[in-house]
């Protein structure tokens, strides 16, 4: 997948096990450093927090806008590495999806092969353009956090009224089938799509 930037315009942490030459390599190319030893709070968390104090810098006077905006955050890379990290990401962005303290929009997480993000309790509608060269048909819903019912459209195996948690059962190994999957769900879970 190809980015729009080479590198990012800060780096936020504790930066206690990253590595000197990767500082240096950063430093030098005008990239900030933001040291947040907060240790109750994750790498991931303090960029969040750091992203939120830049919306209204990113976006500009919200009040001059037509219609509600909202900075929608994509992490790329953000499930490489342990498998404990990995839970963590997936953690911290289930929290940070009603923190609204952060100020943000969606928050996905982009690995080489899947996007990740959160519904909301409700109704969500997901464009979900297969073949395009972006995505391909297999889908998941995983409920974390809390057990959930949920009822789908728009999928080969639609569910109505279905409940799902870890333990019993949970939604993977699904397909796309149509431009736009609707998911009511009665607690937040993770939607998650392969990419092609």
């Amino acid at each position: 997948m190809k980015l729009p930037w080479d590198l990012p315009n800060a780096i936020c942490g504790d930066f206690d096990s990253i590595l000197p030459d990767a500082v240096d390599y950063y430093s030098r190319r005008g990239v900030q450093l933001i040291k947040d030893i907060d240790q109750y709070s994750a790498d991931f968390m303090k960029c969040l927090k750091h992203i939120g104090t830049q919306v209204e810098p990113i976006l500009g006077d919200r009040s001059k806008l037509t219609q509600a905006a909202a900075l929608d955050v994509v992490v790329v890379g953000g499930l490489g590495g342990r498998a404990d990290q990995a839970f963590s990401q997936i953690h911290h962005l289930y929290l940070a999806s009603e923190d609204i303290s952060l100020d943000l929009g969606d928050i996905y997480l982009v690995t080489p092969r899947s996007i990740i993000f959160v519904l909301q309790k409700g109704m969500n509608s997901i464009r979900t353009p297969v073949g395009s060269g972006f995505l391909t048909e297999n889908v998941g819903i995983i409920p974390i956090g809390r057990p959930s019912v949920i009822s789908t459209k728009g999928l080969e195996w639609d569910v109505e009224d279905w409940s799902t948690e870890f333990g019993t059962q949970i939604s993977t190994s699904n397909h796309i089938r149509a431009n736009v999957v609707r998911v009511k769900t009665t607690e937040r879970v993770l939607f998650t799509v392969e990419l092609a």
